[in-house]
């Protein structure tokens, strides 16, 4: 088999990953924050240490305000809905994923405001386009870091700037670049980001950081092991979010992603081979490849008068994954000229190799020729 689906969810996992699930559910097993005994304060101890390797990963000054979710959908959903007001007004761009859009319709329908700032053809979303959408309204500015959909970069530095210069909140989704870009979250208001993607964890695990000095609405209410006695939810962070049971053998696994990440170091080899995978592709004469060279792992193309589901079923015969359709993000494809069509998306990740991206260009290839 050839994984080529590394932006849905890498694959293969680091062998520590995987040890370190196996690991807490045969010799742990116990509920985070739920006991006193030994194998429930080594749970605990475990989320600790995972808050702060994400925080060495990051550069986020406060570990403690990292709190763990289901994915990064539920991460976008708690800081959207735990700070957005009926009356107040959210900017998105035109390249966010449904995570991002859904939820910003819902605000909307809650008696919130929507404006999209619209992206470049190329899937770049300028600094520029966001500020001149600011009012005295808006509350919040989300924007996508990179998309799952062309790969394009956007400067998210600059929109942090641009939202505290304002007085506006930022939210950055980096679901596509988390462990595969290097990013200083030090400064920004909120990120959001999934733990199986660049990270390398297990699926059902995310992150959501959010800066000292913002308040937040839980989305969830319920038992947190801690100030059992009160009616309302804890104020303290993570408490505050994480009602219920959590996902500790995931986020023990995820823990052991970021340790790796920290070791190792993934955005050079990733960008080498995906822009090797770029130069192949491009070299197809009726293959169209939307966006920049530059960019993170998703490579989406589309072939002239051929469907782009029945080339991924093509290559599928051939033991090659890759995802068709519209990516759940027909807000990119819209601005890519896509959204008839949709895309083939092929996406390498740190275990791929030359030779793998060769046998998959050259079944492509004969698919297309014939």
């Amino acid at each position: 088999m050839i994984y080529l689906d590394n932006a849905a969810t890498t694959y293969p996992k680091p062998k520590e990953v995987i040890s370190a699930l196996t690991d807490f559910v045969t010799n742990c097993g116990a509920s985070i924050g739920r006991g006193g005994y030994k194998s429930a304060l080594s749970a605990s101890e475990m989320l600790y240490e995972c808050q702060e390797n994400i925080a060495k990963l990051f550069s986020i000054p406060s570990p403690e305000r990292i709190v763990f979710t289901k994915n990064a959908t539920e991460a976008i959903n708690a800081a959207i809905f735990g700070i957005v007001n009926p009356g107040d007004e959210i900017i998105i761009s035109s390249m966010e994923h449904n995570s991002v859009m859904r939820s910003a319709h819902e605000a909307v329908r809650r008696g919130a405001f929507l404006k999209i700032a619209h992206g470049t053809p190329e899937g770049k979303v300028s600094p520029e386009s966001i500020e001149k959408l600011i009012s005295p309204k808006t509350k919040l500015i989300c924007l996508i870091h990179s998309s799952n959909v062309s790969g394009s970069i956007n400067d998210i530095y600059s929109v942090s700037r641009i939202g505290k210069r304002h007085g506006v909140y930022t939210l950055f989704d980096l679901s596509q670049s988390a462990g595969v870009i290097p990013v200083n979250a030090k400064d920004f208001d909120m990120v959001a980001f999934s733990g199986h993607k660049g990270l390398f964890g297990t699926m059902g695990t995310g992150v959501l950081y959010v800066r000292n000095g913002i308040t937040l609405r839980p989305l969830l209410y319920g038992g947190t092991g801690s100030y059992s006695e009160n009616a309302s939810m804890p104020e303290e962070y993570p408490d505050l979010f994480h009602a219920g049971t959590l996902n500790a053998p995931g986020i023990a696994a995820l823990n052991e992603g970021v340790k790796f990440v920290l070791k190792e170091g993934v955005y050079e080899k990733e960008k080498e081979i995906t822009l090797y995978l770029y130069d192949l592709l491009k070299e197809i004469p009726s293959v169209i490849i939307p966006g920049e060279r530059e960019r993170t792992s998703a490579v989406s193309v589309c072939v002239k008068k051929a469907d782009c589901v029945m080339l991924a079923e093509k290559l599928s015969q051939e033991d090659i994954c890759v995802r068709a359709g519209l990516h759940c993000a027909p807000l990119a494809h819209r601005t890519l000229g896509t959204i008839h069509s949709g895309t083939v998306r092929f996406s390498p990740g740190f275990f791929t190799e030359k030779a793998h991206i060769e046998s998959a260009v050259s079944a492509f290839k004969k698919i297309i020729e014939n």
